[in-house]
């Protein structure tokens, strides 16, 4: 076999081995991790796969089974990165922007705590003037950097914290409700809000930002997966109009993703328009999308769009939607089967390690 063969060879396996070492289902995060990089290994595989095509020797069993198993994995990946091509159908409808009382914009964003380009955020800010704000990473610092925002933000939720996992949430809108949970983990805080359009209608806001699937975080994803499949039941189980948003530190088409958008019966506003990859905003190889904004069935989509980058290793997400009561009836919501329902209910159930982090 020529050297250039066993290489290529050698390369689809440890390829195959990691496009589908995902589906064991482990919390470990060496399992969960590679899911992440779905969009690079399609475009590695791909071009391993034409490399075979042109110098392997399909007469050779052993190299016919592994370029018929890289053609696999390639399918396989495709049907996963698909529906966030802006080739793929559109999950939410788009709209324009007609009724500005029930319009809702929102600005995302993980700052990196370490970052001190506080003017940067703030600049953003003023110039796509959202309704609602969610800051995550932010510390002390943070928080006095942005009390710039409350003259014309006034209804605040703030839980500033040292460990990259303090939460700002500023509000131009009525507050009805609002308060920081700590739904799984005493350090890792998430926010819950119930916010009035200037049209007088109610909607319940959720940001979250649980810990990674790494070792120095966390090196399981049993209390991610936890509080988020815990924000989604709480969300099946809601009457009003439903958005959550903030970095889930989990990739879109990860099996825990899809089901917590089967599990909640919310939107995600990116399928069908591409993929808004915000991590990492330094590296444009290894990128993925990992903040988010979910919104029920009742709202349209006018307007997406990342961010320039701030300072921050993330993008920021800017989202202008526009509430319609009729759309609940007419948009396709997402829905668990049974094997999917008994998953999710397993997650919200499994306990979570005392000794990790």
């Amino acid at each position: 076999m020529h050297i250039l063969n066993i290489v290529l060879i050698c390369v689809s396996w440890l390829l195959v081995i990691a496009v589908f070492l995902p589906q064991v289902k482990s919390d470990n995060w060496i399992f969960r991790i590679l899911e992440y990089p779905r969009l690079q290994k399609f475009i590695i595989c791909l071009s391993i796969f034409i490399a075979l095509l042109f110098f392997a020797n399909t007469s050779n069993i052993f190299q016919l089974i592994s370029l018929i198993s890289l053609g696999l994995g390639v399918l396989y990946l495709i049907k996963k990165i698909f529906p966030y091509s802006i080739l793929a159908p559109k999950q939410m409808v788009s709209l324009q922007s007609s009724d500005v009382n029930n319009q809702l914009k929102l600005y995302t964003a993980n700052v990196y705590q370490y970052n001190r380009s506080y003017t940067n955020i703030l600049a953003q800010i003023k110039k796509c003037k959202p309704d609602v704000i969610l800051l995550v990473e932010t510390d002390k610092l943070w928080e006095d950097a942005m009390d710039y925002l409350i003259k014309e933000y006034p209804h605040c939720l703030k839980e500033p914290l040292d460990n990259t996992y303090g939460m700002l949430f500023y509000s131009k809108f009525e507050m009805v409700e609002g308060r920081v949970n700590y739904l799984i983990k005493d350090d890792v805080p998430s926010i819950e809000a119930k916010l009035k359009l200037p049209s007088g209608q109610l909607i319940k806001v959720w940001g979250l930002h649980p810990k990674p699937p790494i070792p120095s975080e966390d090196p399981q994803t049993t209390a991610k997966d936890k509080e988020i499949m815990t924000v989604a039941f709480e969300v099946k189980n809601e009457k009003l109009p439903v958005v959550v948003m903030g970095d889930l530190n989990d990739v879109a088409w990860s099996y825990v993703t899809e089901l917590f958008t089967k599990s909640s019966g919310l939107l995600d506003p990116r399928r069908g328009r591409g993929f808004f990859s915000t991590f990492s905003a330094n590296h444009w190889y290894m990128r993925f999308p990992l903040d988010y904004v979910f919104c029920s069935a009742h709202f349209g989509l006018v307007k997406m769009k990342r961010m320039p980058h701030n300072g921050s290793d993330h993008f920021p997400m800017f989202s202008h939607f526009e509430y319609h009561e009729d759309l609940f009836h007419k948009q396709h919501k997402p829905h668990a089967d049974a094997d999917e329902k008994e998953d999710a209910t397993e997650k919200v159930h499994e306990q979570v390690l005392k000794n990790s982090k």
